[in-house]
């Protein structure tokens, strides 16, 4: 009785219940975790035995090993329960394929691995793309993870002092951890990527390296201030050695390496592990890297990889979203590098990566046609951020925004328009040494998987009749690409904060409402190399298309040489195609600059006749509203100045667009129109198009115009980006007397006739007069009200 009491005494002060009360049983314990095995001990696979050369292997599902020896090279390792690589052992672990349907883990984020482990797939090539993931491959599938990370270890600088050629020794801008016998490579600083050089390290402090060779070519490393802006041509320096490998064999060489593939409801973290030797040559889908249609993986993450020497692309960011790819460096891969592959791809983020050694495949093996033109970072969605990035040599472009209509490939069908979704961020992102534009909006991929001409225009909600939204590309710098540093084409485009330097050409915009803004563009500076064109007219902003125009810009060191001319601004060569009479400039300064230089036209050309730009506050010539226009005598007269180091004519007039079409497909052109002076210009008409010609003309003129061949039977003539009140008179031959005019055409509504061309002078724009002995129609095309262009037809009966 006495211990009964006990005991009920110990419950109430342990379970706070009174003798009376029910005792409460406590919870049941864990279950224990499942057993934990080192691949070393027997016991670990008893009764089978240790894995031999060639096995295949099978973690089981509750089963957790833990890799604490180099095994022998296998076949397949199959993971349903748990790897994880011992923190404290340097492993070497080769098989042909590694599938993991459970947990493999080298490091953690908490706890880097700081030994040596090196992945190597082996197997050649079936010549087939067998099986959902193919062979020579690391696959993470549904439910499984993959945990790599290793010694941190910072990715990639910039130089702070010039290394020649012959020098051995390399300045840095952050202190590095690089360590004798790592591998790290040099981005080239000339129009040349091919001058980019792998080196060996020495010996390294913090901020300075010494090479095992000497460089084979020189390196800028120099900031230099150019109308009182920091300009930034330095070289970057990147670290390719990494404690964690993953590699392709020796074979791999020849375009068969390994592959990585995280598939949907896969989790990969993966951070300073290095990848060589990956992606398969000529198959889709087999890259070093590669998030499969992983929809939503919010919180995995790449960073501080290098992905280098690879035959297939380097990271592909694939039906997948909210990815964080960080601190990468991609160096020497065939065909695009960092790649969203097919434009249903949103919400990732791009930051501080580096690419460089683009390379153009072998036309039997390259993924997609646009891989003959290899982009450092291609971009089919703009719903993504990149910040930081840099785009440092390419036989093609640095940042293409590949924009197709509708997701391509094995997307099609997801609800994504990207050439009307408005820009998630493109902020600090730096292109140099591309042979093509360091950025490029422009040649999204159709369904075939071809280019065509693409128009960028972001609306809300990415709906067509949506409000149009304007995309701020931001903060970009561009220097030493061998054409132009940047190719925008659409509408509502804001290139913002730019450092252009050393490029042919700073930036074209063929588009509307796109503006260059707030920037700085330096014809040459001290970072001086060997022109690909020396006979080559540089210029920092050309006009095409339109409207477009700088506002807010600085253009430095534009002086021509006995080869070439320079110039702050000219216009897009040879160009056959329309302009806007409203491209300008505004706000401009020139320091040690040719404000402007436009080329002699082309006779099949006529483009080039009609180009000229409004200096809207006089910052180029010194006249507000003043025009400059090409060297085209029909844009000229009496009063207008010669700028000889222009190659151009300053007028004090302001200039609309003539248009002149027919509608039932009949061409237009060849044609000549003369002005009342006399003064004419032959046009060939719009290449492609030959149902229209346009040409700028003077307001408040008379232009009679004349077919070159047959008359078109339903001539219609435009004045269009006029303003309220602008008006020409035209004229031009009708075979016949039976016809009315009629004034906008959709109005169908016919004009009255008047008697004389003194009663057609003194209308409003609704008469026209019929000059019998001529055989020419006479109308007045006056802007009313709320409009901006007003249109003439001559309709045959």
């Amino acid at each position: 009785m006495r211990s009964w009491c006990r005991v009920a005494l110990v419950a109430v002060l342990l379970l706070g219940c009174t003798p009376d009360a029910p005792l409460v049983s406590p919870p049941p314990p864990p279950p224990p975790p499942a057993p934990s095995n080192r691949w070393s001990d027997p016991l670990t696979w008893s009764p089978a035995g240790a894995p031999v050369v060639n096995s295949d292997v099978t973690i089981p599902l509750g089963k957790r090993i833990v890799l604490d020896v180099s095994p022998p090279a296998l076949n397949r390792l199959t993971i349903d329960g748990s790897l994880t690589v011992d923190p404290d052992s340097s492993i070497d672990l080769t098989a042909h394929e590694v599938f993991v349907n459970g947990a493999f883990t080298v490091g953690t984020a908490a706890t880097p691995y700081l030994k040596r482990f090196l992945l190597t797939l082996t197997g050649a090539d079936s010549g087939t793309t067998s099986g959902r993931v193919g062979t020579k491959v690391l696959a993470v599938f549904p439910g499984a993870t993959l945990e790599l990370h290793g010694e941190p270890r910072l990715g990639w600088t910039r130089l702070t002092a010039s290394a020649g050629a012959g020098s051995a020794s390399l300045s840095l801008a952050d202190p590095v951890s690089w360590r004798p016998g790592d591998r790290i490579v040099i981005a080239s600083t000339d129009f040349d990527p091919a001058r980019a050089e792998e080196a060996t390290v020495a010996t390294a402090s913090a901020g300075a390296v010494t090479l095992t060779s000497a460089l084979r070519n020189s390196h800028w490393g120099i900031l230099q201030t150019i109308a009182g802006r920091v300009v930034d041509e330095r070289a970057e320096v990147a670290l390719l050695t990494r404690n964690i490998t993953i590699q392709g064999d020796s074979q791999s060489t020849s375009g068969f390496g390994g592959h990585v593939i995280v598939l949907a409801g896969g989790v990969a973290h993966l951070d300073g592990i290095e990848v060589t030797r990956m992606g398969q040559s000529g198959k889709v889908g087999r890259y070093p890297i590669h998030w499969h249609l992983a929809g939503d993986v919010t919180g995995q993450y790449i960073r501080n990889a290098s992905i280098w020497k690879t035959n297939n692309r380097c990271l592909t960011i694939h039906g997948t979203d909210d990815l964080l790819a960080e601190g990468n460096v991609c160096y020497d891969h065939l065909g695009h590098g960092y790649f969203l592959e097919d434009g249903a791809e949103s919400g990732n983020t791009l930051v501080h990566n580096l690419g460089l050694s683009a390379r153009v495949p072998a036309l039997a093996v390259r993924i997609l046609p646009s891989d003959a033109k290899p982009a450092t970072y291609w971009i089919t969605n703009p719903a993504n951020s990149f910040r930081d990035n840099a785009a440092a040599g390419s036989v093609g472009f640095g940042f293409w925004f590949a924009l197709p209509a509708s997701p391509t490939g094995l997307s099609a069908g997801a609800p994504d328009l990207p050439r009307l979704t408005p820009l998630g961020e493109f902020r600090h992102n730096v292109a140099h040494s591309n042979r093509s534009p360091g950025l490029q909006v422009d040649d999204g991929p159709k369904a075939d998987l071809t280019t065509e001409t693409t128009n960028y225009t972001p609306r809300v909600g990415a709906m067509a009749n949506g409000t149009p939204v304007v995309a701020m590309f931001q903060d970009f710098t561009g220097w030493k690409n061998s054409g132009r540093a940047v190719w925008l084409r659409g509408a509502a485009l804001r290139l913002d904060g730019a450092m252009l330097a050393d490029n042919m050409i700073g930036a074209t915009f063929a588009a509307s409402d796109t503006w260059l803004q707030n920037s700085l563009v330096v014809g040459e500076s001290a970072n001086t190399g060997a022109s690909p064109n020396p006979t080559f007219p540089i210029r920092g902003f050309e006009f095409y298309d339109g409207t477009v125009g700088t506002t807010s810009v600085t253009f430095a060191n534009f002086v021509g040489t006995g080869l070439r001319a320079a110039s702050a601004l000219g216009y897009n060569r040879s160009n056959g195609f329309p302009i806007s009479q409203q491209n300008m400039a505004t706000l401009v300064q020139l320091v040690n600059a040719n404000g402007a230089y436009l080329e002699n036209p082309a006779a099949n050309k006529d483009g080039d006749k009609a180009a000229l730009f409004v200096d809207a506050d006089g910052s180029i010539t010194g006249r507000v509203g003043a025009t400059v226009v090409a060297n085209t005598p029909f844009l000229v007269t009496t009063a207008c100045v010669s700028h000889v180091a222009w190659n151009a004519w300053e007028c004090p007039y302001r200039y609309d667009g003539l248009v002149i079409q027919s509608d039932i497909g009949e061409a237009v052109a060849p044609l000549t129109i003369q002005r009342d002076d006399g003064v004419s210009v032959s046009l060939v008409g719009v290449p492609g198009n030959p149902q229209t010609s346009q040409m700028s003309v003077m307001i408040e003129r008379r232009y009679d115009i004349t077919w070159t061949g047959a008359s078109p039977t339903r001539p219609r003539v435009t004045l269009q980006r006029a303003l309220v009140g602008d008006g020409i008179t035209v004229s031009l031959p009708f075979p016949t007397t039976s016809f009315n005019v009629v004034r906008d055409a959709q109005s169908g509504t016919p004009l009255g006739s008047v008697a004389s061309l003194a009663l057609l002078a003194a209308s409003s724009g609704d008469k026209y007069f019929w000059d019998a002995p001529t055989g020419r129609v006479y109308a007045k095309l006056l802007v009313r009200t709320g409009r901006t262009s007003t249109s003439v037809q001559v309709i045959g009966k």
